[in-house]
């Protein structure tokens, strides 16, 4: 019997790889919260304080991996933007609170530049976007360069900016996340950005990031009003 030799290249439907993903990662969620009660009795009836420690450590891992899970996961789900207006310079002031929780330890400078302007948003899907930028910025960053995120008008229109030190990719940043699963860094997904320009374009909004200078500027044009459904 001859066995017929496999393709040179799989080829699946990206909504069917997604519902593989968000199915796979909820079963290892499952698995990894099992294993975290598990940890949790063991800690109840153990005395040794070495032991506790230690299992204390194992469940920060166990969460930090369901985390990355969760993260990933979510990357695979449809988007659906319900915007309603903000004055921007909420929006803004929400951007820098976010942040801060976000990444505690990560010196990130914030202006607030708006007025009076206002915008038509989905405010989470905004502050994902603008967290898909800074997360990238920061596993990036070499050394300690600042990075400023900057609320201000561009071509009469709201806009965030980010202003990063540029560092060397082979990769055009224009070309960053017009693709899923392209990604020069190691462990990454090249995911989070593919997923912030797809909100940007759910939103009727636009996101650029091209060279100025020695550094990067990543700007996030805010819609004024959403788009109309055909």
């Amino acid at each position: 019997m001859n066995t017929p030799n496999p393709p040179g290249e799989i080829t699946v439907p990206l909504e069917r790889v997604a519902r593989f993903v968000r199915q796979l990662t909820h079963d290892v969620r499952n698995g990894l919260s099992a294993v975290d009660l598990e940890t949790a009795f063991i800690a109840e009836i153990s005395a040794d304080e070495e032991v506790l420690a230690e299992l204390h450590k194992l469940r920060e891992m166990i969460a930090e991996t369901a985390k990355m899970l969760r993260r990933v996961s979510q990357y695979f789900h449809p988007i659906a933007a319900h915007p309603i207006q903000w004055s921007a310079a909420t929006v803004m002031q929400e951007i820098q609170k976010t942040a801060e929780i976000e990444f505690p330890d990560e010196e990130v400078g914030f202006e607030n530049r708006f007025q009076t302007e206002s915008v038509e948003i989905d405010l989470q899907l905004t502050l994902t976007i603008v967290l898909s930028v800074l997360r990238n910025a920061l596993q990036f960053r070499r050394d300690e360069s600042p990075i400023t995120v900057t609320g201000t008008v561009f071509n009469g229109k709201p806009a965030i900016e980010i202003l990063e030190r540029r560092v060397e990719n082979p990769i055009p940043p224009a070309q960053w996340g017009t693709e899923p699963l392209l990604s020069t860094r190691p462990g990454g997904y090249g995911l989070e950005l593919y997923q912030a320009r797809q909100i940007v374009a759910e939103q009727g909004g636009s996101l650029d990031i091209e060279p100025s200078g020695e550094q990067l500027l990543t700007r996030l044009t805010l819609p004024i009003e959403a788009p109309k459904e055909e």
